[in-house]
C-alpha cells in the first residue's frame, strides 16, 4: 500500500527495537506514531526517550489506530505470524522481524493476507542489508570474481560491548529467555539455529545469485551446559538445553550445479576456537574471491592491515574495503550490524512503501529462508541430505523435539 508518509506502530520492545526506532528517526518521511508491549513500564520509558506520542499494552489496539499504516513487529517468534496476519487484515503494512513464521502454513497464510488486503509485507532479514555485504554483492555483480560458484561461511563468537547486554532488562522467559525455548523460538529442539540460520541462506542466496537445492547438516554429540545467560570476560554465552545438540556444519548446493556452500560454527558455545569473532564469510568465484566481514565479525586482515572486505583477482592487485560506520549498538565488531544494517533495511521499507514498489526482501522470501532453515535441522535429525522443496510441516513436525 502506498503512502506519503510511513506512520509506524512498533510491538515488541526486545533487544532490537531500538535500532529499529533509532532508523526510522533518521528519515524525513517516518515517524514513530506508538509502541506496544505488555510491560507498561517499558513502554513508557521507550516512548520517552524517543518522543513517542502513544504507548500501547494491547496490540489489537494499537492496530485500531488509524493513523498508523504500519507495523513493526519485534517480538519473540512464536508472534510473528499471527500479528502479521492481523496486521494485514486490519490494513496496515507489515515490517515482521525473522524468522518470518514457525510453519510454512501459517507462512503463506499471511503472504495471501498481505495480496487479498493490497498491503506490502517486508520481512526483517538484516542481513543483506550490511554495508559491507551490500558492497560484495556490488563486485560480484560487477564481475570482479567472474563467476561465483563456491560460498564459505565461517561462525566465531561474538563478543558484546561491556555494559550493553548485562544492563539491559532481566533475562526472564518474557524477554530473551525466550530464545531458547523451541516452542517459543521454533527449531524442533534446535531454537538457535532455526532463529540464525534464516540469516545465513538469506546470504548464501544473496550473493550467489541462486537458490538452494538441497541441505547436509552435520550433528555434534555436545550436550549444551544448564539454559541460562551468563555474562563472562565480556563474551556473551547463550547456553541451550542439556538436551539439544549442536549442528557445526551444514553444506548445500544449489539449482546451479557449478555452485555450492559450507557453513562452519567454532566457538565457545560449541566449545572451540576461532580467531575471527562473528560471522565472515569467503566467495569463490573462477577469477577470484571476497572475504568479507558480517555481524559481530572482527580478525580479517591483509598485509598485516585490519580490513572489513578484501577483494582478491586473478592477475590482477588485491583491493581492501572499510566501512567504519559507527560502533556496533551491541558488539565489539569491526562493522556495524544492530544500527546501520537496521537503518539500511528500514529505509528500504520506506522508500519502497513511498514509491508504491515491492520491498526488496518479501513475505515469499522469508518463507523460503525458513523453509530451507527446516531442511538443514531434518537434515541434522534424519542424518540424511533433504532436498529443500521437499519439506513440509508434517515432515518437519514429525522430527523429535530432542536429540536425546
Amino acid at each position: 500500500m502506498k503512502v506519503e508518509k510511513v506512520n509506524v506502530g512498533l510491538v515488541g520492545l526486545g533487544m532490537v527495537c531500538e535500532s529499529h526506532l533509532k532508523a526510522y528517526s533518521t528519515h524525513p518521511n517516518a515517524e514513530v506514531m506508538a509502541v506496544c508491549d505488555l510491560d507498561a513500564a517499558r513502554s513508557k520509558e521507550i516512548a520517552i526517550k524517543y518522543g513517542i506520542p502513544r504507548t500501547y499494552t494491547s496490540y489489537k489496539q494499537m492496530l485500531q489506530d488509524q493513523e498508523i499504516n504500519t507495523v513493526d513487529i519485534t517480538t519473540p517468534t512464536i508472534l510473528h505470524s499471527q500479528m502479521a496476519l492481523a496486521a494485514a487484515l486490519a490494513g496496515k503494512n507489515i515490517l515482521c522481524e525473522k524468522p518470518f513464521c514457525l510453519t510454512l502454513t501459517a507462512g503463506q497464510e499471511v503472504c495471501e493476507a498481505a495480496r487479498s488486503n493490497g498491503v506490502a509485507l517486508m520481512v526483517g532479514e538484516s542481513y543483506i542489508f550490511m554495508t559491507s555485504l551490500k558492497q560484495a554483492r556490488a563486485l560480484i555483480e560487477a564481475g570482479e570474481i567472474g563467476k561465483p560458484q563456491q560460498m564459505r561461511q565461517r561462525f566465531g563468537s561474538w563478543i558484546d560491548r561491556p555494559g550493553v547486554l548485562e544492563t539491559d532488562r532481566p533475562v526472564t522467559d518474557d524477554h530473551r529467555g525466550w530464545r531458547i525455548d523451541s516452542k517459543k523460538a521454533g527449531g524442533a529442539g534446535f531454537p538457535w539455529m532455526f532463529d540464525h540460520c534464516v540469516h545465513f541462506f538469506a546470504t548464501a542466496e544473496y550473493l550467489m545469485g541462486a537458490r538452494i537445492e538441497e541441505v547436509y547438516a552435520l550433528k555434534s554429540d555436545i550436550r549444551w551446559m544448564k539454559a541460562a545467560y551468563h555474562v563472562d570476560e565480556g563474551e556473551t554465552h547463550v547456553y541451550r538445553p542439556e538436551d539439544s545438540g549442536d549442528i557445526p556444519i551444514i553444506t548445500w548446493t544449489y539449482d546451479d550445479p557449478a555452485c555450492q556452500g559450507v557453513w562452519m560454527r567454532a566457538e565457545t558455545l560449541n566449545g572451540k576456537f576461532d580467531p575471527m569473532y562473528g560471522f565472515s564469510l569467503s566467495m569463490i568465484g573462477d577469477q577470484g574471491m571476497i572475504e568479507v566481514l558480517g555481524e559481530g565479525g572482527r580478525g580479517l586482515q591483509w598485509m598485516g592491515e585490519s580490513t572489513h572486505l578484501v577483494l582478491h583477482r586473478k592477475d590482477k592487485k588485491t583491493r581492501t574495503f572499510r566501512f567504519d560506520e559507527g560502533e556496533d549498538d551491541i558488539w565489539q565488531s569491526e562493522v556495524s550490524y544492530y544500527s546501520k544494517a537496521h537503518q539500511n533495511q528500514i529505509n528500504e521499507l520506506i522508500d519502497a512503501l513511498i514509491s508504491g514498489r515491492k520491498p526488496g526482501y518479501t513475505g515469499e522470501d522469508g518463507m523460503r529462508d525458513v523453509k530451507t532453515t527446516m531442511a538443514a535441522i531434518c537434515s541434522a535429525k534424519e542424518g540424511l541430505p533433504v532436498r529443500v522443496a521437499e519439506v513440509t510441516d508434517i515432515r518437519f513436525a514429525r522430527i523429535p523435539e530432542t536429540t536425546a
